[in-house]
């Protein structure tokens, strides 16, 4: 299969440098509304329970693929799949993880700009 250093680059990207930075902007979430409840609000949101799990998922993808094991099963037609299933598995949370990491970051966006998380507020209280 092909090289995975790209999908390995973007996980290290994103957990050195864009969470570190999201997590501070969520940190001020509570001195600009001076409220507790608004990160509380924030963190029941799927978008940031789904962006951590995807990240410490491709981490423990990308531990996976680098210990090189050996294929378990070996079924005719299938043997490409298993002796790549680490790689593919790696690549395919890569996706995901920058997939959540864009809804993440609109969520973010929303929270923070008065204008989009008062209307957003709304919906979601006539929703329930």
């Amino acid at each position: 299969m092909a090289s995975i250093d790209f999908y390995i680059y973007i996980v290290i990207g994103l957990l050195g440098v864009a969470y570190p930075i999201l997590l501070q902007v969520i940190a001020r979430l509570d001195e600009k509304y001076s409220s507790e409840k608004i990160v509380e609000l924030f963190e029941q949101e799927w978008e940031s329970k789904a962006f951590p799990y995807s990240l410490y998922s491709s981490l423990t993808f990308i531990v996976i693929w680098s210990l090189k094991l050996p294929p378990v099963i070996r079924i005719d037609g299938l043997n490409y799949l298993i002796e790549n299933s680490a790689s593919i598995l790696v690549g395919v949370n890569a996706i995901l993880l920058v997939i959540f990491f864009f809804f993440f970051v609109w969520k973010i966006l929303t929270y923070y700009t008065m204008t989009k998380f008062i209307p957003y507020l709304i919906q979601k209280h006539e929703e329930n």
